[in-house]
């Protein structure tokens, strides 16, 4: 994972709103993993950034108009390998804590091994069409 967001529901709204703020103002995008880490202690974010401080970081925007180009952001099939590996039977706990939220705390449904492989498969195809968004 190129990113690690400590799971907690306070951090994942401090991350979110970090990202409100490069979408409201490009000029404050981090360019290397340098700036990411500084924005990222700067904002009380626990996270891991892979790499060196001198790794190079771009951040896109979608381009939303309907006459632009249509980007599909998929992952790499390492990165996918690396997610699938972690889908076992069970509550499905690849999906961040802050989801419980919308739940009311309700249990995570026990899935059999197959539906949680299909459960996981699901979530990298919606991504990959609802702009994460």
């Amino acid at each position: 994972m190129r990113i690690q967001i400590v799971d907690d529901n306070d951090n994942w709204l401090k991350w979110g709103n970090l990202v409100q703020m490069w979408i409201d103002d490009g000029e404050s995008r981090p360019t290397d993993v340098r700036e990411l880490r500084a924005q990222l202690n700067g904002k009380g974010i626990k996270a891991e950034v892979a790499g060196a401080d001198d790794r190079l970081v771009q951040i896109q925007s979608y381009d939303d108009s309907p006459d632009g180009t249509l980007v599909i952001m998929v992952p790499t099939s390492g990165m996918r390998d690396a997610k699938m590996a972690t889908v076992g039977p069970g509550p499905y706990a690849n999906m961040p804590l802050f989801y419980d939220i919308a739940f009311a705390g309700a249990a995570r449904a026990n899935l059999s091994a197959q539906e949680a492989r299909d459960f996981a498969v699901r979530r990298i195809g919606e991504y990959s069409v609802n702009e994460c968004c």
